[in-house]
């Protein structure tokens, strides 16, 4: 009877025999080298020994692996030859599993290199010395490729890399020699080449990793200072350039010696190291064919070659080792060779944390980067990430060009426990832009529009029911400040203020109305009444005359009663705060006409309707002046997200709603496009109805925003019938806006369908303005409706 073997290939029976001298070769290094090196006591004290007995650990645990997988192979090899007819050539584990070999192999390659870096044989074996001296011969014999000469850790380097190497070689010539003895219709013969590339490659990888380790490992020897050691030495970082080897001067930083290292860049400046992690390196080759131009977070600077061929080799290795990082993982079989291109992309997700001095410094960031930029690619052209602080300061949303732009939510801590400001804004170049909705610490809101980071223009600021002086101010804003027309009501004196302010009090002409139904007009000055004014009680008993600052008759003036009787003299105030008049009574004047009314109206003269509520007009005016652009919409429309107590509770800042359409640019170009099919008189009145009911049409919003400031000023306390005349002026005004914005956005969709508005007839015209006084009318009383349905 025939041997078994001599039934298969004698490349298979060499693999058989290849693999038993590995598993056994794996052994007995573990037995004889690996376990005494983790049996030695007493263990480290230091964190350099305890670091190197944890790298032996691994390479144990790796070697005990890769001899397993070894096992697994020859009982696949021993199966085949054993059973060649019920066994096919790719049942064999080395074939079927390469992929699964190969990981054993380069695990322990990885293990091994990390103790070479760190010289962990060197380290560990000086602690029992006297044993491997005995143990030298032992060594010698039992690894006939060891060196006689040289340290008792070279000995053991060698002894641990020299089997590996040897093997891997022999397993590309045997599968050579087996793809060679088959036809090229044999099933296995994809499988063989595949293996012959993949362990090809596995040699190229260990060459090129035993290199790295060595060369990392002299640089540590290199280092003239234990604190660089302690900074830069890691047991996975691998060296991969150094300007000692090809030469380069760093400007402007001036470094003496530029380290290329697999996961940082490295810069040292006498006593100082500047650390860049390659995830946030951009490389950008100058027009100078010896420049290289480096570009990082927080430092931009170039590295200038002798020649242009040392700036080819700088490129090439720090591209490389970009991708290389950016991918986690080492290049397979050597550096420069992954699969995925050799370009690194401009835009990246990393997290970062900021070191300079400046508005992010300490600050982490997490979102997109685009050429070392905070910034985005593709059509949004600005990131989304998170800025966090360590003392609490939290900023979510879009960045561009490394500044805040877009919508964004910012919390910042207050001193007290549990407080924050949280501002839900749209920025623009890292300041607050545009409308936003501000909470703070204190309670108080204030919804309406920013510019450079402080309220400008129009806006409403509110105190909370319970604070000790509660309020409410509508109006306009300049610089942080109130300024301009506004509306202010204050709970605590029982009043509303109606009229001018500058820098943050009471300045200009202004009407005061009390909860008692007494009303003033006259002029303001640091907060106070100063000079004449008009007093008018609720009886419409009229006073003309001077005012103390606190609204107190004194001096000249003149009372006219609703009978028509005139009193006109000086008044004046006793000690008990009575009132004391001297002056002439007439009773012979008629009693007023009633249709002439409009002495007893306030506010008329005083602040001109066209201009009271330009800070409301304007945004939209805005937006149609640069062609309704979707993305301004939402600063148009305004939004909704969650109150910043939610979102503490949450921290999902990015998941909040906003009650915006996600596509703004698409939502735009639908509500232009449903304005030109309503153009005739009938259509236009069902569509302006229809528009001006809808808060989330540009129309619809507007008008809401004229609302509040009606209601601001004529509900409640204002709704008195001296500011009647005021109240019907501005509700005409309010009509006409709102015509002259829905032709604005008529032209805008008109010029998008490449035509133009042209001037209506006489008669077109006046059916219009039925129209329109009908819709604003109808408008108007809806929202009127809603707010009070809320209100009850």
């Amino acid at each position: 009877m025939s041997h078994p073997l001599a039934m298969c290939s004698s490349e298979e029976a060499d693999l058989l025999r290849l693999e038993e001298v590995f598993s056994t070769t794996l052994a007995r290094t573990n037995s004889l080298i690996l376990q005494p090196l983790l049996s030695a006591d007493p263990e480290p004290s230091d964190p350099h020994g305890r670091e190197c007995l944890r790298l032996l650990q691994q390479l144990h645990e790796s070697s005990q692996r890769l001899w397993e997988v070894t096992e697994q192979s020859l009982h696949s090899l021993r199966q085949r030859l054993y059973h060649p007819p019920s066994k096919g050539l790719e049942t064999l584990l080395l074939l079927n599993s390469a992929d699964h070999v190969l990981q054993a192999h380069m695990e322990y390659i990885e293990s091994y290199t990390d103790c070479v870096v760190m010289q962990a044989f060197q380290k560990v074996s000086k602690r029992r010395s006297e044993y491997w001296r005995s143990q030298r011969k032992k060594l010698q014999q039992l690894l006939s490729w060891a060196s006689s000469e040289g340290s008792v850790g070279t000995t053991l380097c060698q002894a641990l890399s020299q089997p590996l190497t040897q093997h891997v070689q022999k397993y590309i010539l045997l599968l050579l020699s087996l793809r060679d003895t088959l036809d090229k219709c044999h099933p296995a013969q994809e499988l063989v080449m595949r293996a012959v590339t993949l362990f090809g490659n596995l040699q190229s990888f260990l060459r090129q990793a035993l290199d790295q380790a060595v060369a990392t490992q002299a640089l540590w020897y290199s280092l003239n200072s234990r604190a660089r050691q302690d900074v830069l030495c890691a047991p996975a970082r691998r060296l991969l350039q150094d300007s000692q080897d090809i030469p380069v001067v760093v400007a402007p930083l001036r470094a003496e010696r530029v380290l290329l290292f697999d996961d940082v860049l490295v810069l040292l400046q006498g006593h100082n190291i500047h650390t860049f992690d390659l995830k946030l390196v951009w490389v950008d080759p100058g027009q100078d064919k010896c420049v290289l131009r480096i570009l990082t977070p927080e430092e931009e600077f170039s590295f200038c070659t002798r020649n242009p061929q040392g700036q080819v080799v700088w490129q090439w290795k720090v591209t490389q080792a970009v991708c290389q990082a950016l991918r986690g993982k080492k290049d397979f079989p050597v550096l420069g060779s992954g699969p995925e291109s050799s370009l690194p992309p401009d835009c990246r997700c990393v997290a970062y944390t900021f070191r300079h001095e400046g508005r992010f410094y300490q600050a982490t960031y997490e979102g997109d980067w685009c050429r070392a930029k905070l910034h985005g690619n593709g059509p949004r052209l600005c990131s989304r990430g998170t800025l966090k602080w360590p003392d609490g300061r939290n900023h979510v949303g879009d960045f561009c060009q490394g500044l805040e732009h877009g919508f964004g939510i910012c919390l910042v801590p207050q001193a007290s426990e549990d407080k924050f400001d949280c501002y839900k804004c749209h920025w623009r170049e890292g300041s607050m832009c545009d409308y936003g909705i501000c909470e703070y610490g204190t309670e108080e809101v204030y919804k309406g529009y920013f510019q450079a980071g402080l309220r400008h223009g129009f806006g409403v600021l509110d105190s909370t029911p319970q604070a000790s002086q509660p309020f409410r101010y509508t109006g306009h804003w300049e610089r942080g400040q109130r300024s301009g027309y506004g509306i202010e009501d204050n709970s605590e004196r029982g009043e509303r203020y109606i009229g001018m302010w500058q820098a943050d009090q009471r300045h200009g002409p202004g009407v005061v109305v009390t909860q008692a139904g007494v009303c003033y007009q006259g002029t303001f000055q640091g907060d106070k009444m100063a000079g004449p004014g008009i007093l008018l009680c609720e009886d419409d008993t009229l006073y003309e005359g001077t005012f103390t600052r606190d609204l107190t008759l004194l001096g000249k003036g003149k009372v006219t009663f609703p009978s028509g009787f005139t009193l006109d003299g000086s008044f004046s105030s006793g000690t008990d705060k009575g009132l004391f008049t001297q002056g002439v009574l007439d009773t012979a004047a008629l009693p007023p006409n009633p249709a002439s009314t409009r002495k007893r109206q306030l506010g008329l003269g005083a602040f001109p309707v066209e201009s009271r509520w330009q800070g409301v007009y304007r945004p939209f005016q805005d937006f149609v002046r640069s062609g309704c652009p979707g993305e301004m919409q939402e600063a148009l429309l305004g939004f909704h997200v969650q109150s910043s107590r939610e979102l503490r509770e949450s921290q999902e800042y990015l998941s909040c709603e906003r009650s915006h359409p996600k596509d703004c640019a698409g939502s735009m170009e639908d509500t232009l496009k449903e304005l030109l099919p309503h153009r005739e008189p009938q259509a236009l009145q069902q569509y302006l109805r229809k528009a001006l009911s809808n808060s989330r049409h540009p129309l619809g919003r507007l008008l809401r925003t004229l609302m509040l400031t009606f209601q601001a000023t004529y509900s409640g306390i204002g709704a008195n019938k001296h500011l009647q005349g005021m109240a019907q002026e501005e509700v005409k005004q309010h009509a006409q806006e709102l015509w002259v914005a829905y032709r604005g956005l008529l032209k805008v969709a008109l010029q998008r369908q490449g035509q133009t508005l042209e001037e209506e007839d006489m008669e077109t015209s006046l059916m219009f303005e039925l129209c329109r006084g009908e819709a604003v009318a109808r408008g108007l009383l809806h929202v009127h409706h809603e707010t009070e349905a809320r209100r009850r």
